[in-house]
């Protein structure tokens, strides 16, 4: 195999770092609202926590079948053929308007017993409901943003996303510092305010990506808010089978940490409120793998799609690289700077004593997602996007949750035994994955 070219590396670098920034941006958020709850107080942390845990897996799933348009798009631009694009978007708007009603009617009827089966503490329990019930009114500009952002992102636009999740993220941040703690005649309101800042941003973004999408070329031409398209089930099909695995795979993986944030509720407060910050701070670092993967399937479904498939096998090479060099780097600075990370998210000694013993753990993490992750979405630009699937049920919750659950109540490592398998199942994951791709799919073509 030829080693990528310097126009690769340069085109590489031209998507890539504004989709890291999205990807920064938008996890930013996440992170920033573990740390201003944890300064409101370690309840309003795991009230968060809580809330957090159960939404944040099912919009990565969700936003993973609005990612099936991406390779779609990436794919018709590659054959020229763009004149069959606006009704591919037309139906991923459709996709996210009904998938938010479903969201909505199940979570008006699961939630509020699922709350109360976990036995939490009154306060936390409160904190977590409402924060849902905030969410909720932001459910459908959250879908529909993520889907225009894909669209835009697989028109090698990615710096127009970019600005605005960035964008998102400040105006977020500042409504986390209004609404938490008050200010301009607003009552403080506790971890609870970070579920409206969410929304209120979610819908200034959401108009954002509207306008984009009426006055921005060649997006205006496609004619999406004044030439309405009916539904087509051919392509939503088209869409969904590509974007159900997706959906699935990613469901698998996120709510891997998400189901371990729930089940950290038996060993008490504390250790909910220092898993979900180290969690928040892992997110954080997987926003570089991810970005590689998404860069990946936009550059690989182009060379498909123009049938330059050594092409497509050199980009696959130069994303490897990329996500190892990053994860260097990362690893290293993480390690330099481990107590400071820690003790952004807390006052409280015993909580940042633990927060810091998840972080060593998180050290690994960023080693072997950049090994694996980077590989999905290599995959997905090929469309090959079953086997993905398989390997994420099987390595997450055959294997990590069982496993985990094991340690965690059979040896002394007690809620760190969880880590500990979330790490043996990234190495099983990565190595699959990465069978798969240099084995089979890359040198079919």
């Amino acid at each position: 195999m030829q080693f990528p070219q310097i126009s690769q590396f340069r085109h590489f670098l031209i998507l890539f770092f504004p989709l890291l920034f999205t990807q920064v941006a938008q996890i930013g958020t996440s992170v920033f609202s573990s740390i201003f709850s944890g300064q409101a107080g370690t309840v309003d942390l795991a009230g968060v926590a809580v809330a957090v845990n159960i939404w944040v897996p099912i919009f990565a799933g969700v936003c993973g079948l609005f990612f099936g348009v991406s390779p779609i798009i990436s794919q018709l631009r590659g054959a020229r053929k763009d004149s069959r694009i606006p009704m591919y978007i037309a139906q991923s708007l459709y996709i996210a308007v009904f998938f938010t009603v479903v969201a909505i009617a199940l979570g008006s009827l699961v939630l509020p017993p699922f709350l109360d089966f976990m036995g939490l503490e009154p306060a936390v329990r409160y904190i977590a409901g409402e924060y849902l019930f905030a969410l909720a009114l932001g459910i459908l500009p959250m879908f529909l943003m993520a889907t225009m952002r894909y669209v835009v992102d697989a028109h090698g636009m990615t710096h127009i996303s970019m600005a605005i999740i960035v964008f998102h993220m400040v105006i977020t941040v500042l409504l986390f510092r209004l609404l938490i703690f008050g200010g301009l005649g607003l009552a403080p309101m506790g971890g609870i305010g970070t579920g409206y800042a969410l929304t209120i941003a979610s819908w200034i973004a959401f108009f954002i990506f509207a306008a984009v999408f009426q006055w921005k070329e060649p997006f205006r031409s496609y004619a999406i808010w004044t030439k309405p398209r009916p539904v087509s089930w051919a392509h939503c099909y088209h869409q969904l089978q590509l974007g159900v695995p997706i959906f699935i795979a990613v469901f698998c993986e996120t709510s891997l940490f998400s189901i371990v944030g729930l089940l950290m509720a038996e060993f008490g407060t504390l250790y909910l409120a220092a898993n979900q910050a180290a969690i928040s701070y892992a997110t954080l670092t997987y926003t570089i793998p991810w970005s590689v993967s998404l860069t990946a399937t936009i550059v690989i479904g182009y060379e498909v799609g123009a049938k330059n498939f050594a092409g497509a096998r050199q980009y696959a090479l130069l994303c490897q690289m990329t996500a190892f060099a990053v994860a260097t780097v990362t690893v290293t600075a993480t390690y330099l700077f481990l107590d400071p990370i820690s003790s952004l998210f807390t006052h409280d000694a015993e909580t940042f004593a633990a927060i810091r013993k998840f972080l060593v753990y998180a050290m690994a993490f960023v080693f072997l997602d950049a090994a694996g992750t980077p590989v999905q979405g290599i995959l997905r630009g090929y469309k090959d996007v079953k086997v993905i699937t398989y390997i994420a049920f099987v390595t997450y919750w055959l294997i990590s949750i069982p496993l985990g659950y094991a340690c965690a109540h059979l040896t002394p490592y007690g809620p760190y035994g969880y880590w500990l398998c979330f790490v043996i199942s990234l190495i099983i994951n990565s190595s699959a994955l990465n069978y798969r791709l240099w084995r089979h799919t890359a040198f079919q073509q």
